[in-house]
């Protein structure tokens, strides 16, 4: 399958699963609804994930006015408890001692969201959504948010 036919192909299967872009926020709210989400502070060893976030949060948004002052940047991390509930990305991750953990950070300023768990994150960026313009412009942001249902 050439590149059209799979932009054709995502667009045939996925578009009526489009949602709209919806604040991270918004994101977590419905979560908790899903899994229990406690607010945490990061250990010393989670404190490298948040600095690679930082990195790619900063490269992502080098054009956008927030990002050149770092010290406006607000990220809040939250625990996905280990529970029932939680036990599909716990399995996933194959998280078997105790103090190895899930973690969701976000920032709302730049309206970000991240997981260290690569299902949970996939899933919370299709909860989040794409802003419409990309859709109606077929950007590749749009294609994106496609592949993430494909994947």
């Amino acid at each position: 399958m050439d590149h059209n036919e799979y932009k054709a192909y995502l667009k045939q299967q996925y578009s009526h699963k489009i949602r709209p872009l919806q604040s991270v926020n918004d994101v977590i709210s419905a979560f908790q609804k899903k899994l229990d989400l406690v607010e945490t502070e990061l250990s010393e060893s989670e404190i490298i994930f948040l600095k690679m976030t930082i990195l790619n949060y900063t490269h992502a948004h080098k054009n956008d006015p927030i990002i050149s002052n770092l010290d406006n940047l607000n990220f809040i991390s939250y625990e996905v408890v280990k529970n029932e509930k939680s036990d599909y990305y716990y399995n996933h991750m194959k998280i078997n001692s105790g103090n190895e953990r899930i973690l969701v950070i976000i920032e709302s300023q730049l309206n970000e969201i991240t997981s260290n768990c690569e299902e949970l994150k996939v899933d919370m960026l299709i909860e989040r959504g794409i802003d419409t313009s990309h859709v109606k412009q077929d950007t590749p942001n749009f294609f994106a948010y496609l592949m993430l249902f494909d994947n």
